[in-house]
């Protein structure tokens, strides 16, 4: 198969999408508006390209490398690990969450609008949330990827892999906090002070070089408790955790729920609405000119009914005052 067979064959798939009502059409349509608006977000990607090792070598060049212990839960006993490199992994944490979750939530403010009239158009709540959540897994894999990337240049790991997992956890759970944030919060700035006072606190505290007690159980009720714990145990021993892990993903499904609920109070669709119990549904149809000049009429919901019949003649209606006959002989009575 040539490349110009693969090209027309592609532009026949989008056009078919294109044309498409379906539930999976929808959804593709939805992830594509997404991908959309996140590369239009050029200063998010700003900060993706400079922030991140920018901040990282401020981090190294500030801690000083000196042995300090960590209450690792994975390692079976606490490990003494480098304080420079242990903060390295907190910045790192610091930055992802932050840029994803201003990304998601600057995004899902500035869609506002545009998913209102989505939904007056048709398409179903849940694929607009999960085409935001597709969206999500997108930005966090190619910005915690760069990240780790970037701190290989300034510590060596002993499992990258579960270290990009890690990075990729907390920026999940961060990225659903931006989506459930900017569905709900009624103001721009209160959503950018909730993520930058929950990301301070939440990363600082489980950093010993800046909180050096021991043993405080309310640290693992904070979101990114699992992927500090997982990323230091890749980054420092060869223990791992997939349970660890997973936290990120498990607060990203509470967000996603709240966000679910949030964005049904939010959108209204009208089409749905009926006037009474005894009027039929509302029915929400898409009407397409075909190349032979015909009419396709394809339903979403509700019945619909075609008329093939040719209509009837138009007839005068019979309470009208003035037939052509009377207006003839009134125009010549006054020459009379």
């Amino acid at each position: 198969m040539t490349v110009g067979e693969l090209v027309e064959r592609a532009r026949r798939w989008q056009a078919g999408i294109a044309d498409s009502t379906t539930w999976h059409a929808a959804l593709l349509k939805a992830i594509a508006f997404e991908v959309a608006q996140h590369a239009r977000n050029r200063l998010a990607l700003s900060l993706v390209v400079f922030f991140i090792p920018c901040w990282l070598a401020i981090v190294r060049t500030v801690i000083p490398s000196r042995p300090i212990e960590y209450q690792s839960r994975i390692a079976p006993a606490p490990i003494t690990v480098d304080a420079s490199e242990l903060a390295l992994i907190s910045g790192a944490l610091n930055a992802l969450t932050l840029i994803i979750g201003f990304m998601l939530f600057a995004s899902v403010r500035r869609a506002r609008e545009f998913d209102q009239r989505l939904v007056l158009a048709g398409f179903p709540r849940p694929v607009l949330l999960l085409a935001k959540l597709a969206g999500l897994v997108l930005v966090a894999t190619v910005v915690s990827g760069y990240a780790s990337i970037v701190m290989g240049f300034y510590c060596d790991p002993h499992s990258g892999g579960m270290l990009f997992l890690s990075l990729l956890s907390a920026g999940l759970t961060y990225g659903g906090l931006g989506v459930a944030l900017g569905v709900a919060v009624p103001t721009e700035l209160a959503g950018m002070f909730v993520i930058i006072m929950v990301s301070l606190v939440d990363v600082m505290v489980q950093n010993p070089v800046i909180n050096p007690g021991k043993d405080q159980a309310v640290l693992r009720f904070l979101p990114t408790y699992g992927p500090m714990q997982s990323g230091v145990a890749a980054t420092f021993t060869d223990s791992a955790s997939f349970g660890y892990l997973m936290l990120g993903p498990l607060w990203l499904l509470v967000f996603a729920a709240f966000g679910l609920g949030a964005f049904y109070l939010r959108t209204k669709d009208h089409s749905r609405h009926t006037g009474g119990p005894g009027e039929p549904e509302a029915a929400v149809v898409t009407v397409r000119l075909r190349a032979d000049g015909t009419l396709e009429v394809e339903s979403r919901r509700g019945p619909v009914m075609v008329c093939t019949e040719r209509p009837a003649p138009l007839r005068m209606p019979e309470w009208l005052p003035l037939s052509e006959k009377s207006l003839g002989s009134a125009s010549a009575a006054p020459g009379g």
